[in-house]
């Protein structure tokens, strides 16, 4: 698992050169994330696809350079516990974060997102659609809080409806 959550870019920023690597701190998040969400999801579900996952400074720089789109990594915890050249963290939340596909799933990730919700700790769960990866964190307040979003005619993504603690449970069962 922690191949794919280093290794994600290799696929999706071929011309990426730089190492991708987490320090001590990030690791230790990203062990977290995997154990309590990838690997529990993987044996429930199937296997997994990190479509986005640890994403260090150079390579974040390296994506708002050549292909910035919908970012937050200031919140995102993509950036998990890494710091900045300014010496600040990326994130200021702490924990990891990856968005998945699951085989089998790729156009059901509500059934994906619903089973996160009602089974497993997690501190974000974002939802894009039901043919497209979720985004899912670990952190250590695991504040349970899920977020769909929808992409207007215009290529923007907007907030439709969220829920947090135990009403995540229910978000996903009319979509």
């Amino acid at each position: 698992m922690f191949e794919q959550l280093l290794n994600w870019h290799l696929r999706k920023h071929p011309h990426y050169t730089l190492d991708n690597q987490a320090n001590s701190l990030s690791y230790q998040q990203l062990a977290l994330l995997s154990d309590k969400l990838l690997i529990p999801i993987e044996n429930h579900l199937g296997a997994i696809n990190v479509t986005y996952g640890f994403t260090s400074h150079s390579l974040l720089r390296y994506i708002l350079k050549n292909s910035p789109g919908d970012m937050a990594p200031d919140i995102d915890q993509h950036a998990s516990m890494e710091i900045n050249t300014k010496g600040s963290r990326i994130c200021k939340r702490d924990g990891a974060a990856c968005d998945i596909l699951v085989a089998g799933y790729e156009n059901r990730m509500d059934e994906v997102a619903k089973y996160i919700a009602q089974s497993l700790p997690f501190d974000r769960l974002y939802f894009y659609g039901k043919n497209k990866p979720i985004h899912i964190s670990i952190g250590p307040e695991n504040a349970r809080y899920a977020l769909i979003r929808h992409t207007r005619s215009d290529g923007l993504r907007v907030n439709k409806k969220s829920a947090i603690g135990s009403a995540t449970a229910k978000l996903f069962d009319d979509l």
